[in-house]
């Protein structure tokens, strides 16, 4: 988790700036090849002695050659090196989807997803995955256990840290504002942070409606991540989630501060709704 913390940091700082930072990439690139090109044409001009002028006025036209390609040469190398911690978190996320769906498959786990807030004898956050389809009592979760055994064989399942724990823990690192200090009527609000603050997410809304919650997640350009996790491993969200709606599942269970069960979820291109359900007891 070390390495992907890193990498989400870099992932925020760079995606921080602005929430345009596509455009941007784009216009410097634009605006920093003309300039490189330009630079090179006076500069060749001046040392060919095509261009008939003072010494004075060439050595002037030739540090202003030099300067704007330095400046082009900059533009295109800056936003270059910015977007490759972007490149690797988006790799980093799309690895550890592919292997939680490899390992939901190999031990065929067809429960849906529990997440649990790191309250009581946790604390850590888990997301519980039972092995069958029936809504039992999940076992006791414990911060080590993997292989988690209930009263029942049916109860068994595995538990895990959330893929997207490390996000949320990094996000209230930075606002200094937890998650669990929040409550599910300010839950839209709260989760501002993970969406606004990040650039990762277009939109979060979390609503209360009694016994369940609706948490619908609108993904920005990243929703390659998410898209292509759902072709690859249909169960993944209804079980875990992709890296980024874990972050949001995570965040939700500490803003309750009770387990959520996932009861159902759609996916359509963008958007992502889950209906969650309090596990009382």
């Amino acid at each position: 988790m070390g390495t992907l913390d890193k990498c989400f940091d870099t992932f925020i700082y760079t995606e921080g700036i602005s929430s345009s930072m596509d455009a941007r990439e784009i216009g410097a690139r634009f605006g920093g090849l003309p300039l490189v090109i330009l630079g090179l044409v006076d500069i060749v001009l001046i040392l060919t002695g095509s261009i008939s002028a003072s010494r004075e006025f060439q050595e002037l036209l030739l540090r202003v050659g030099f300067g704007v390609l330095l400046i082009g040469l900059l533009l295109l190398f800056l936003f270059s090196v910015r977007s490759v911690p972007q490149d690797l978190s988006f790799s980093f996320m799309l690895t550890q989807g592919r292997n939680i769906g490899r390992l939901i498959n190999a031990l065929n786990l067809e429960g849906k997803g529990i997440y649990f807030p790191p309250v009581g004898r946790l604390n850590e956050d888990r997301v519980y995955i039972p092995l069958e389809k029936r809504d039992l009592p999940p076992p006791d979760i414990s911060d080590v256990s993997v292989f988690d055994v209930g009263s029942t064989g049916p109860s068994m399942g595995i538990s895990l840290l959330p893929p997207g724990k490390g996000f949320v823990d990094r996000i209230e690192q930075l606002t200094t504002q937890p998650f669990s200090k929040e409550t599910p009527m300010n839950g839209t609000e709260a989760l501002e942070k993970l969406s606004k603050g990040s650039g990762l997410m277009r939109s979060l809304e979390l609503t209360d409606r009694g016994e369940r919650l609706e948490l619908e997640i609108l993904h920005n350009r990243n929703d390659t991540i998410c898209s292509t996790l759902w072709k690859e491993y249909p169960d993944l969200h209804s079980k875990v989630g992709c890296p980024l709606c874990s972050a949001a599942l995570t965040a939700s269970a500490r803003i309750t501060g009770a387990p959520l069960r996932v009861i159902s979820v759609e996916h359509d291109r963008s958007r992502v709704k889950y209906v969650l359900e309090r596990v009382i007891g």
